[in-house]
């Protein structure tokens, strides 16, 4: 990064793999079937832009102005500086809610914003009633990868729930073997 791009804030203009996001799809079917578990239709993509309140601002906007979807998601931003954008799709297809993640992503990225982001989350939840059970698939864009995460709120990840969410996963998704570069929604 060159002096200029730090006192413009802009982040390595470094383009993710958005397209493998596309394989969350196949995802789907094989947590139902070994898992119970179904698209919540709720998802997020994670960045965060280092540097001074405007470009952190001017990236949020970009976010949360979406061409493509119905309704602007939701930005938010913790104590950290990292942002959240939350999409969310009522009919729970899964397809179509990548489709917005990715649609996202491609507005930072094509911003000057690509190398800031940090992941992208896809819920799922047992269908009907209680919902005790939930999972978040993660994708991180520095590693092209997936691993499983509890979703916020929630109480910690089951680590029988994660073993077998690895091995319904195993060949369909490239998963992250490093348990350290895991981390939590």
């Amino acid at each position: 990064m060159t002096l200029l791009d730090s006192k413009l804030v802009r982040c390595w203009t470094s383009r993710p793999h958005l397209q493998s996001l596309y394989t969350l799809a196949a995802a789907a079917p094989r947590m139902r079937a070994a898992l119970g578990l179904t698209p919540t239709g709720g998802g997020a993509i994670g960045f965060k832009v280092d540097g001074d309140a405007l470009a952190r601002t001017e990236a949020e906007l970009l976010a949360a102005t979406s061409a493509r979807l119905p309704v602007h998601p939701l930005v938010t931003q913790d104590l950290y500086g990292r942002s959240t954008v939350r999409c969310w799709r009522r009919n729970h297809d899964l397809r179509v809610l990548t489709g917005d993640l990715v649609d996202v992503a491609d507005r930072l990225a094509r911003a000057g914003y690509g190398g800031c982001l940090r992941s992208a989350t896809v819920e799922f939840a047992e269908p009907g009633g209680r919902r005790d059970r939930k999972l978040a698939l993660v994708y991180l864009f520095d590693r092209g990868t997936f691993h499983t995460a509890p979703v916020a709120g929630n109480a910690p990840l089951d680590p029988a729930l994660e073993l077998r969410a690895r091995a319904a996963l195993h060949g369909a998704l490239p998963l992250e073997p490093h348990a350290h570069r895991r981390f939590v929604v």
